[in-house]
């Protein structure tokens, strides 16, 4: 396996023979040093074996007023793989630290409206808590991490103060990005994505990026501003929120986003985490199917669309 770009993993599929392991990491510098390591892992005799292979869902509930619902039962819900009902095994209020990448568009055409989205995004980063954690990502034609994963607030509102507006739009390239500097994170993770227009620059693909965004366990949250969101910028929009159990928001006039960046903030304090026992057997890598449904009248249910039969990829396991 070999891996050019941080951060540097590797998953392996070991068989289901007890034996022991050799496994060898070796770090090439383009400077021609060369560090290794290795480990050997220890055989281990299992007296029996049940395979229980759990998915973890983040889910969110609205009434028919748009309020968020959090004295949820379990046995109101419903989870439906390619149709057939699962075996629900836990639902409970989501508290846990939540790690996020804010993602902002920085292209020439955010000029006139930077100083109300920095204002706004600036004060999402009020609404962490102490235990969660941001990183800002600014793309333009380019794309630049500015601030590194963090729960120092005040850094975080400064370097959503710093971002310049020039250039191009390379959405799927922002994305792409997050999804590299996120991978080894742990736990609950959102992406929350401001942009005005349509993809211009990227060297990535939509399709690739979706792809992405369907295999990663991590809801993504869109805000599309102004009237440059066309057609196709609005699906795509849409289809990277609804895919991952986000939501998207478009609005015209940036004095609005305040409200777009609470309504989030909101959301992520209001999900419940759902974990269900599913009769995959068969890890081929198919895109499974998902739907979650609930009795009570009047409710909407927002979760991931599905996943790819991966094993320990996307389910959580």
């Amino acid at each position: 396996f070999v891996d050019r770009e941080p951060p540097f993993e590797c998953l392996h599929e070991f068989d289901d023979e007890s034996r022991s392991h050799i496994v060898r990491a070796i770090a090439y510098h383009r400077e021609g040093l060369t560090v290794q390591d290795a480990v050997v892992t220890r055989k281990i005799t299992f007296g029996s074996f049940e395979e229980v292979n759990r998915v973890i869902l983040w889910v969110s509930v609205t009434d028919r007023d748009d309020e968020f619902v959090t004295d949820l039962e379990v046995e109101r819900f419903d989870v439906l793989e390619n149709g057939k009902s699962q075996q629900i095994l836990e639902l409970v209020k989501e508290d846990r630290p939540i790690s996020m990448a804010i993602l902002l568009d920085s292209s020439g055409s955010m000029q006139e409206e930077l100083r109300e989205v920095q204002a706004a995004a600036g004060s999402f980063v009020e609404t962490l808590r102490d235990e969660d954690r941001a990183m800002v990502i600014d793309f333009d034609d380019r794309v630049f991490l500015i601030q590194e994963l963090t729960s120092d607030r005040e850094a975080l509102r400064e370097t959503v103060a710093s971002t310049q507006a020039i250039g191009g739009t390379s959405l799927y390239d922002a994305l792409h990005s997050a999804y590299r500097l996120m991978g080894g994170t742990e736990g609950r993770k959102a992406i929350i994505v401001l942009s005005d227009g349509d993809d211009s620059s990227s060297q990535f693909s939509f399709k690739r990026v979706l792809e992405e965004a369907k295999t990663n366990n991590t809801l993504i949250y869109t805000i599309g501003l102004g009237s440059g969101i066309g057609g196709s910028g609005r699906s795509v929009l849409k289809d990277f929120a609804e895919y991952t159990g986000g939501r998207s928001f478009f609005v015209k006039n940036a004095r609005d986003l305040a409200g777009v960046y609470e309504r989030i903030a909101e959301e992520l304090r209001s999900q419940v985490y759902l974990t269900y026992s599913t009769s995959v057997d068969e890890w081929d890598g198919r895109w499974v199917k998902l739907q979650v449904k609930t009795a009570q009248p009047g409710h909407e249910v927002r979760a991931r669309r599905g996943f790819f039969a991966v094993r320990g990829k996307n389910s959580g396991d």
